[in-house]
């Protein structure tokens, strides 16, 4: 690593903390999610720890959001409970003796499909352009991909259009639509969750990973309570008091996402900002965490990017 280089990440963890989030772990992307999934190989995850451990220290997301000081501390987490994390990730995590945090959507317990797997077979399957002559958006700016998840499309209404859509036009039950974009069931199941495991726990992501501005107050209310009452229910599971906002951004949430996380205690809400955790802690009940989505080998190089915009 250049000195340069070496000298900013230093600098980054003296004043700042770290929250990693990762997606799909595999060596490569089927081809029906090419561009529509954010995927990191097990080698470069591995890469990432390893470089990062010179400068942080990697502890629980819990231990983390606890600290009244961040600077200098790392965790790691994964979003939306690929099956995939625990066969090519948690070895690379068991390697090191480091601990993350899984953020899940039980709707996916049942086999079903994540409702952005829809879009993603509608987009593989070009009918787009059919799906949105019939469904009426209130948003279309930019990219089917992108507008589908804007918050002016009410993402239930959005979700059960789709669920028509699929069922007029599918030739097969529509709980093969997994199959046909990844070749497998891609998602964690209740047998599959790692009960009692030291290094693993895991959190609410909400019950379907809908656009939680998007949705009525009672529609929200029920995404995250969901959620958490059956995550909660699962015994032998280490359950982490942070909420994973689904798509984390400035306005995927509002302000009763606050409250509603707030009431069922939770100690953090985390975003999907591109940020940096600032080291001083806020002093809120329930803290807003950002997290970094790292996307290539060069982690060192994207941190410093995104520490300097």
């Amino acid at each position: 690593m250049p000195a340069k280089l070496d000298q900013q990440i230093k600098l980054i963890a003296q004043s700042n903390g770290l929250i990693l989030l990762y997606h799909f772990i595999d060596q490569e992307i089927p081809e029906a999610l090419l561009n529509t999934i954010h995927n990191v190989p097990p080698i470069t995850l591995q890469t990432h720890i390893e470089v990062l451990s010179r400068f942080f220290k990697f502890v629980s997301l819990w231990e983390f959001s606890r600290a009244k000081s961040k600077r200098g501390l790392a965790a790691i987490t994964f979003d939306d409970g690929y099956r995939n994390v625990i066969k090519n990730a948690l070895p690379v995590l068991e390697s090191f003796g480091y601990p993350a945090t899984l953020f899940l959507n039980p709707i996916t317990f049942s086999k079903r499909c994540n409702w952005r797997d829809k879009i993603r077979y509608l987009i593989h399957h070009q009918m787009e352009q059919e799906f949105s002559s019939e469904f009426t958006f209130h948003n279309k700016s930019g990219r089917f991909y992108r507008y589908s998840k804007h918050p002016q499309n009410n993402s239930a209404l959005l979700d059960q259009a789709l669920d028509d859509f699929l069922d007029n036009f599918l030739k097969s039950p529509r709980n093969n639509l997994c199959g046909d974009l990844y070749g497998n069931s891609p998602y964690i199941q209740i047998p599959d969750l790692l009960t009692h495991h030291p290094l693993i726990s895991y959190g609410n992501h909400s019950q379907n990973h809908y656009v939680l501005s998007s949705l009525t107050n009672p529609q929200q209310a029920q995404e995250i309570e969901r959620s958490h009452q059956c995550l909660r229910d699962i015994s032998g599971l280490t359950f982490c008091e942070c909420f994973s906002a689904p798509f984390g951004g400035d306005k995927d949430i509002n302000s009763s996402t606050y409250e509603l996380v707030k009431a069922l205690d939770y100690q953090s809400l985390l975003m999907s900002r591109q940020r940096i955790q600032p080291g001083q802690s806020s002093t809120n009940k329930i803290q807003i965490l950002e997290r970094f989505m790292p996307r290539s080998d060069d982690i060192i190089g994207e941190l410093t990017h995104a520490y300097h915009m």
